[in-house]
């Protein structure tokens, strides 16, 4: 059996596979101000809204390289939000020592896209939402996917609307979500054809496909900004369709966003924290290995849907592999500018 093909070491369950599996990354350090409300505030009400509607979900959560001395977001979380289910989770805290090994940017101090691969990796739904933890799902995102009619092969991106921060509270309701006077700034459009804008927030995709096409670019690993638009690139160019599912998602602003603090680092781009934008990953196809997501990290069972993943050089891809980055031909100057060709 191909690698890629075996199940990666995680939780066993006796109960069926859920419909869908939303993966989050994020740690306890006080990103943006006040990270673990935004936190708990968006959880408890998805997870609210998905019970209402009776889909059947798992929660996996990626707490990447959680700071020492930090309370663990695993253990807030079960405090503050009595609903929600051990038995619903996949919880994987993964060694520090990952991100210092992986990342070749010592400002890039958080590898996003690379966590998520971890939880994609591990999700057992079929199919697989990556977000962020300040995202609400909007109400017709959730009727969509009550209906499980969504189809393989098909990845589906939402409009992302940002948010006041005084719009929201502990008990964040639809008429606060939705009031037009709480959006801040101009509504973005889903740019085609790759439905562009925010994708890190809303990428929704059957799991089969998010597995062949081996998750996020873990090549290039020098900056994070782009790494969602370059996703999006690798599927269209797999010849997977990608479509509005026709509704929003609502993002709550915060201190230190790309959107908000962009403007700070001109002049000085290459010391932002997600990134020199100038180092856009976005127009290349990358190759993962087939252990993609650490999949040789050994994982070391914590308690109850809790595991650890244990540091190895096994499941540290190589540091430079150019062969694994593809361009398209026509930037090559040949003439079909629907073919790819591999740069060896």
């Amino acid at each position: 059996m191909p690698l890629s093909d075996r199940p990666t070491p995680g939780f066993a369950s006796a109960s069926a596979d859920p419909f869908i599996s939303l993966v989050l990354t994020g740690r306890n350090d006080g990103y943006g101000g006040d990270f673990v409300a935004r936190f708990l505030r968006t959880l408890r009400f998805n997870l609210r809204e998905l019970r209402e509607r009776a889909i059947p979900y798992e929660v996996v959560f990626v707490e990447w390289a959680p700071p020492a001395g930090a309370r663990r977001l695993l253990d807030l979380a079960f405090e503050s939000i009595g609903e929600l289910e051990p038995s619903r989770c996949a919880w994987y805290l993964v060694d520090p020592e990952y991100q210092q090994r992986l990342s070749l940017n010592p400002r890039l101090e958080y590898l996003e896209f690379i966590a998520k691969n971890v939880g994609v990796r591990r999700a057992r739904g079929r199919f697989v939402l990556t977000s962020n933890c300040d995202v609400f799902l909007g109400r017709h995102v959730l009727d969509i996917v009550r209906q499980q009619s969504l189809e393989p092969r098909t990845l589906y991106r939402a409009l992302r609307l940002d948010l006041k921060k005084t719009a929201v509270d502990d008990d964040t309701t639809w008429s606060a979500l939705e009031d037009p006077r709480h959006i801040e700034g101009k509504a973005r459009r889903l740019k085609p054809p790759l439905l562009t804008g925010g994708a890190g927030d809303f990428i929704l995709l059957d799991r089969d496909t998010f597995h062949q096409l081996r998750g996020f670019n873990e090549v290039y690993r020098a900056a994070r900004i782009g790494i969602d638009r370059n996703f999006l690139l690798k599927a269209a160019s797999s010849g997977v369709s990608i479509v509005d599912i026709g509704g929003p998602v609502y993002h709550v602003n915060h201190e230190g966003s790309y959107r908000l603090t962009f403007s700070e680092f001109v002049g000085r781009e290459a010391e932002a924290p997600w990134g020199d934008r100038r180092w856009h990953s976005g127009g290349v196809i990358y190759i993962n290995p087939e252990t993609w997501g650490l999949a040789e990290a050994p994982v070391r069972p914590l308690a109850a849907h809790v595991s650890y993943l244990d540091f190895s050089w096994d499941a540290v891809p190589p540091l430079v592999d150019l062969r694994r980055v593809v361009l398209p031909v026509a930037r090559l100057g040949e003439p079909s500018p629907g073919r790819y060709v591999s740069r060896s």
